[in-house]
């Protein structure tokens, strides 16, 4: 069995916000009956498989999937939206999920929405989330790809270290970084847009590493679990060069690969190479199943862990062992 610790949800009281909504966060239909998803930066097919939780159960047993960590991510485009209108969203979504969650202790656990554009807010809605049973929250990526926004959001990773709970890091734009919601906006055009956007996501992914792993900024949190998206983006490729610049520069200095497995990755939307780079970086010890599912298929993600080119116990330990010594403190039912 394997424990999915990236997939995403949207229960129906959030598809009836988002069908009201004229700008992202949003859900149109077409002519053609087809629902669409809008974020911040591009569009999504939406169907049931986002919301119709009985039929994912049937799906995740059809595959041997145990159990699912679910969250609304940044990418979708709730958190960064002004606070007095992203608080009764994160509000709802963070109900819904936690009922689900209860209903469900060995299959579902939820992290929470956190409206980020108030600190304040965010605060009190990550301890009202914990009180509702969530393990934890789910936070945009580009708060942490430098260290001064780091900081800006180290008042949830306070509470959350004073808590307990898990921190999942997922792509995601700050407050600042929505130009959709000013009233001139024009899309950008780019050749190869998703191509463009897979390579700016994955740097973004490796900014965020940096920060995590070559500054002393997580010292303050100890209370805290913590796991990153999509096998920590560009920096297992590029780590060498790090290191080689390192040698060069700072000669007498820990080479920065070795300060590499601090941090838990999971290992969505990526293949079995890039599974076997981020295990020499990582260690498997250090990397988790993610799926983003229903965005991505889940078999994927199952697949390149079985073609990967490690042992058979690293594979055992990305599918779900990982996931259970990551989330002992704050998910004790979730077993394989």
């Amino acid at each position: 069995m394997a424990i999915d610790l990236h997939t995403h949800y949207v229960p129906e009281p959030l598809v009836e916000i988002f069908k009201r909504r004229t700008f992202a966060p949003m859900i149109s239909k077409g002519e053609d009956g087809k629902q669409t998803y809008h974020m911040p930066h591009g569009v999504l097919d939406f169907t049931s498989a986002y919301s119709d939780m009985d039929a994912r159960l049937s799906f995740m047993d059809e595959l041997g999937v145990s159990a699912q960590m679910l969250s609304f991510p940044g990418l979708f485009g709730a958190d960064s939206l002004p606070a007095n209108e992203a608080l009764p969203i994160c509000r709802a979504f963070n109900d819904h999920v936690a009922g689900l969650a209860a209903a469900n202790k060995t299959r579902f656990a939820g992290v929470a929405t956190l409206p980020v554009a108030d600190m304040d807010a965010a605060v009190a809605e990550y301890k009202r989330a914990r009180e509702l049973g969530l393990i934890g929250a789910v936070l945009p990526n580009n708060f942490f790809v430098t260290l001064d926004w780091a900081k800006k959001i180290a008042p949830v990773m306070a509470a959350a270290s004073e808590l307990g709970g898990h921190i999942f890091i997922h792509p995601g734009p700050r407050p600042d970084q929505r130009p959709d919601l000013e009233a001139d906006y024009t899309p950008m055009s780019r050749d190869n847009m998703a191509a463009r956007a897979a390579l700016d996501v994955q740097s973004a992914v490796g900014h965020a590493m940096v920060t995590l792993l070559f500054t002393d900024y997580l010292d303050a949190f100890p209370g805290i679990s913590l796991h990153v998206a999509n096998l920590g983006g560009t920096l297992p490729d590029v780590i060498e060069r790090i290191d080689h610049m390192s040698i060069t520069r700072t000669p007498d200095a820990p080479l920065p690969s070795s300060r590499a497995r601090r941090v838990h990755v999971d290992c969505s939307s990526l293949g079995p190479r890039a599974i076997e780079i981020a295990v020499s970086l990582f260690g498997a010890e250090h990397i988790v199943l993610g799926t983003d599912c229903p965005i991505f298929r889940t078999d994927w993600s199952l697949n390149a862990i079985d073609n990967a080119q490690i042992s058979d116990a690293d594979k055992e330990g990305i599918r779900s062992k990982n996931a259970i010594g990551l989330l002992n403190s704050v998910w004790p039912e979730l077993k394989t």
